[in-house]
This record gives C-alpha cells, structure tokens and sequence, in this order.
C-alpha cells in the first residue's frame, strides 16, 4: 500500500514509510534558587518518515504533510465523500 504526501511549504512530494512521536523534558536549576525552583522545558515533536523519488529517508513534522492518495485512490475517493 503506497500512501503519496505532499510537503506543504516545499510542494515535494514522498512516500510515506511511517510514524513517530518524540517527547522530551528537560530540568535545570535555576540562576537564583538552584534546585529549589528549577526551570522546566518540553515538548512534543509529531513526526513522518518519508522518502523521496532517490530513496532518501528524512524525518518530517507532520502538520506539514498532506496526503495526496493512498493505493492510487485520493482519500475522498476511499472515504465516500468529496470534498
């Protein structure tokens, strides 16, 4: 089954291989009251593998692809309604 995205900044079109999601979360203490208040970071990075028309695999965030056909049919075509 071949699931064909489309970049939406680029215009370049993949393959779509799979699915990720990466989480972090890093603490430090902070300038004034060490370890007593420490400062906190994370986040979330929804990702894509892909390929491109060479074989090249990179990783994409997701909110940038759009999927353009799945097995040679367009979604709305799979789904039963236009759009």
């Amino acid at each position: 089954m071949a699931v064909v995205v489309r970049h939406r900044q680029s215009g370049d079109e993949f393959i779509l291989l799979g699915a990720g999601f990466g989480a972090y979360k890093a603490m430090r203490p902070s300038f004034f009251l060490g370890n007593i208040a420490p400062r906190e970071e994370g986040g979330e990075l929804p990702v894509a593998l892909v390929c491109d028309s060479g074989g090249e695999v990179r990783w994409v965030r997701s909110e940038n692809l759009e999927v353009l056909s799945v097995d040679g049919m367009k979604p709305s075509e799979i789904l039963g309604r236009e759009v």
